[in-house]
């Protein structure tokens, strides 16, 4: 007999460990009294009675008198497991049902700060196994440390579109995109404009999943920093800022970079 084994699933249906452990003895030795389970267990006599107490208010044991000294039994096995696995069955049909009911539309929802390049990969990672249909993102770091996260994302068929501001001299663009798309099934955009500002050693992100939660983060002045939100409006906000870039790379690639200079500095 595993005896912990028992006393953990005891446990999960409410019962301490002491109480578990009283209520075992009772299975073991039925019609005891508090001052056989305390000399057999080798607790108080004040604590058994405590818990014998609890168990009997819980409806686990019942007692009775005889002699003017009380004995303690357990209620039918067989009849205690049907009635715990009945009430643990009820109450999450209940669950279910009601939790579902709670008018959530008016909570404000949480920002989050992030203060460090460790914290702001692991919200990330957790942003992108949470992702259902698709992940928007524009970032400079290195892809390969989200490797796992994407290829689980690829096998579920969550699309997921990077747009990026491309240094064009260290690799060929059309290969770049390929094998992101060929590894891990990303989109890719890329929008050389401005290289000439860009500087290596600046890193920056932005993502945004399923229109529910947003990241902004960025090492700027040398420190990582970064906001975390799970706000709609914000989610949205981010959507829209890199579906505009991807959009200009587009009118770049067709029109030329000059035109779209001309139309934004008029």
């Amino acid at each position: 007999m595993e005896i912990n084994k028992i006393l953990d699933n005891l446990e999960s249906i409410g019962l301490s460990r002491k109480e578990g452990e009283v209520f075992l003895e009772l299975v073991k030795n039925s019609n005891s009294n508090g001052s056989q389970i305390a000399k057999s267990l080798g607790y108080p006599r004040t604590t058994v009675y405590q818990n014998l107490d609890l168990l009997e208010k819980k409806g686990f044991i019942k007692s009775y008198m005889d002699k003017e000294i009380t004995y303690y039994e357990t209620i039918d096995l067989d009849e205690f497991l049907t009635e715990q696995k009945k009430r643990v069955s009820d109450a999450v049909t209940v669950l279910k049902t009601e939790l579902k009911k709670i008018d959530t539309s008016g909570t404000q929802k949480q920002f989050y700060n992030l203060n460090s390049l460790e914290n702001i990969e692991k919200r990330i990672k957790q942003m992108l196994l949470k992702a259902e249909s698709y992940v928007y993102m524009n970032t400079n770091m290195d892809l390969n440390i989200f490797k796992k996260e994407f290829n689980r994302l690829k096998k579920r068929g969550v699309r997921v579109i990077l747009f990026q501001f491309h240094k064009l001299k260290y690799e060929k663009v059309d290969i770049y995109k390929a094998s992101l798309l060929e590894e891990y099934g990303i989109e890719v955009y890329i929008r050389d404009a401005f290289n000439y500002k860009s500087n290596d050693k600046e890193q920056r992100i932005i993502i945004e999943v399923d229109e529910k939660v947003a990241l902004i983060a960025s090492n700027y002045e040398g420190k990582y920093n970064g906001t975390y939100s799970e706000n709609k409006l914000l989610a949205t906000i981010v959507k829209e800022h890199i579906l505009n870039d991807i959009n200009l790379s587009k009118i770049e690639e067709k029109y030329g970079k000059d035109l779209v200079e001309e139309i934004a500095f008029r």
